[in-house]
């Protein structure tokens, strides 16, 4: 079908439409789609080849208080999303090729009086959501020229509100003026074994397209069907036959 492309071509697209360009992974806690990650090497070496040599990564830790990095080293493993072998290996992948990785999660602390409950409201969210967003704005301030990739988990990046919800896409854009080129990679991700009957004729319409290009094709929003082209949070779209959490 017209349109879809590799997610290699996808990202060469991006970086000639912007110096920034957001793509994120699909996770649920700790479960993650593995695929996402995968594609994420992907993208890396893509966009090596389009010249980017720094990451941005909110999996990151800050390296010291009011330094992001750079950082040089894979950082110790721990029991989260750092000691997992598929996030190991797209850390890996940049600092193989040179790449300087930089932290831009919101900075804050838990003692022994806070309440875990505090994290889960909508205050805490959007305080943190636009932390993130300033963090990314100093990086790319303090190299203007330089290209950035930033690796985000599910829907930080939207450049779209919803409801009260103030994602780091958006602020992004607001207070940098920059409008980041935003890669969606979990629109088929099987989230919660919930049925989606669209997601599954899209995929049977596109069964061919996606053979061709090994279970995982890309695509620009304003070329996308209908069920894809109707959601602006993004500027494209990865979609796969490979979905699930685990």
């Amino acid at each position: 079908m017209e349109g879809w492309c590799s997610v290699e071509e996808l990202v060469q697209c991006g970086f000639a439409r912007a110096r920034v360009v957001m793509a994120n992974e699909a996770h649920d806690g700790l479960t993650r789609c593995i695929r996402t990650r995968d594609v994420g090497v992907r993208v890396i070496r893509a966009a090596h080849v389009a010249g980017v040599r720094r990451l941005a990564m909110e999996a990151l830790p800050w390296p010291a208080r009011d330094s992001p990095g750079p950082i040089r080293d894979i950082p110790p493993a721990g029991d989260g999303y750092l000691g997992q072998p598929d996030m190991r290996r797209l850390i890996a992948t940049a600092l193989e090729l040179d790449w300087s990785l930089w932290a831009y999660e919101a900075a804050f602390n838990v003692t022994s009086d806070t309440d875990p409950a505090e994290f889960r409201t909508m205050e805490f969210t959007n305080w943190r959501e636009r932390e993130q967003a300033a963090n990314l704005c100093q990086l790319t301030a303090a190299a203007p020229a330089e290209p950035l990739l930033v690796w985000c988990g599910n829907g930080h990046a939207s450049k779209i509100k919803t409801d009260d919800w103030i994602p780091m896409g958006w602020h992004f854009r607001a207070i940098s003026g920059t409008d980041p080129f935003v890669i969606d990679q979990t629109v088929t991700v099987d989230w919660d074994d919930q049925p989606r009957p669209w997601v599954q004729a899209l995929l049977a319409e596109l069964g061919e397209t996606l053979a061709a290009h090994g279970g995982t094709a890309a695509i620009l929003r304003d070329k996308a069907p209908a069920s894809l082209s109707c959601r602006d949070y993004a500027d494209a779209f990865v979609v796969s036959t490979e979905n699930t959490l685990s």
